[in-house]
């Protein structure tokens, strides 16, 4: 597992393959649920990595599936117990697991912050805002001004360190965080925080992009309209698992998981389209030096 990294992957593999046992088994959850005296949602939420999963509850549903004492027995059960831990991220619950203002800040956050943590390489399209992961402090304290004005500035104050918290992998002396980033062209033009704070960001963006494991590529506006013009996403990737990689999608009135391998192939596929016709990291690095030059 990658460093700083938590317990949201063990519970997902878990979860998976206590789906596929129960499939190959030819078995509804309904029906393990009702064998196991236990609710639907119970099987559901530890089939989905949503729950905390307890051994009792696991033992129970391996004995159901015929899963004999064994290599896979043991495996499944050593998530269990990685999937109890916690990461970093539950220092912040006071924050992360209430609804502030805005569903952009709201109980999914906690999730988003923990399958990051366990990713591997990143990919995404941003279109209004500076990715999160690239933020200068004060231009993400410009944004979240906004997504959470009537909100005590304690509050404020802890979500921006949670962002910045967030960023560390990117810098790891061991196993950094891959991330690959196509901003809309609009996005450097929108002067968040102010003049001097988006001199700043844009800076942040120049230096960012000469690592080796963060490539920065900018989307023009002479290209007019494109494939992803129905907004942004995000593309993670859990080298461990290939089959788990997701998408999240963010919106205002809530934030959508697509774990599908029909969905995640088609966004794969969407964010190579506009990688492939967005200015590469050399011209995106002369365009911003020319926006820093413009003043």
């Amino acid at each position: 597992m990658v460093a700083d990294g938590g317990p949201a992957m063990p519970r997902r593999r878990l979860g998976a393959e206590l789906r596929r046992l129960r499939e190959d088994a030819d078995l509804r959850i309904e029906d393990v649920a009702a064998e196991l005296e236990c609710s639907v949602s119970k099987v559901s939420r530890l089939e989905t990595g949503k729950g905390i999963p307890k051994s009792r509850d696991v033992r129970d549903l391996l004995d159901r599936y015929r899963v004999p004492a064994g290599p896979q027995r043991d495996r499944m059960m050593r998530w269990v117990g990685q999937g109890q831990g916690q990461g970093w991220w539950s220092d912040y619950s006071d924050v992360l697991l209430t609804e502030l203002v805005d569903p952009l800040v709201s109980a999914n956050l906690e999730r988003y912050v923990a399958l990051e943590a366990d990713a591997g390489r990143i990919e995404t399209f941003e279109t209004i805002v500076v990715h999160g992961l690239l933020q200068t402090e004060e231009y993400a304290r410009a944004i979240l001004k906004v997504l959470v004005e009537h909100t005590e500035p304690a509050a404020l104050e802890r979500l921006l360190e949670v962002r910045m918290r967030r960023q560390r992998r990117l810098y790891a002396a061991q196993e950094p965080l891959s991330l690959h980033v196509v901003l809309d062209e609009a996005v450097l033009h929108r002067p968040v925080g102010g003049s001097r704070v988006m001199v700043g960001q844009l800076r942040r963006l120049l230096d960012d992009g000469q690592r080796d494991n963060i490539d920065i590529r900018v989307l023009p506006f002479h290209v007019g309209a494109h494939p992803a013009v129905a907004g942004a996403f995000v593309l993670l990737d859990f080298p461990e698992t290939p089959d788990h990689d997701l998408v999240y999608v963010e919106g205002h009135l809530g934030n959508l998981y697509l774990e599908k391998d029909p969905d995640v192939a088609a966004y794969i596929q969407l964010f190579r389209s506009i990688s492939g016709v967005a200015l590469d990291p050399d011209e995106t690095a002369a365009l911003i030096r020319s926006l820093l030059n413009r003043g």
